[in-house]
């Protein structure tokens, strides 16, 4: 048996089967099995996923520099919920 030499038992949740998971491929514009990826690039992807999560986004900063109209509408909803917020201190502090 090939397994044999592990000295990991089989009830291990190490060696328990995980669900498949999918990944987003920009290169390619479309969604792929993480199983179905090579190592190099399962790697690429899960350091470009820490750095997101480093950084505290949940997009790409390239991605929304190209959207510059997303930014505008963005930044006028907070100037909205900002202006509301302070409306809303106003009505508390009377």
């Amino acid at each position: 048996m090939a397994d044999d030499f592990l000295d990991i038992p089989k009830d291990d949740i190490t060696q328990q089967q995980t669900p498949e998971e999918h990944y987003f491929s920009r290169s390619k514009n479309q969604w792929l099995m993480v199983s179905d990826m090579s190592d190099m690039h399962v790697r690429r992807a899960f350091k470009r996923l820490l750095r997101m999560i480093r950084l505290n986004q949940l997009v790409e900063v390239e991605d929304v520099a190209k959207n510059t109209i997303y930014q505008v509408r963005i930044t006028e909803e907070l100037n909205k919920i900002k202006a509301h917020c302070d409306e809303i201190r106003r009505v508390v502090d009377e």
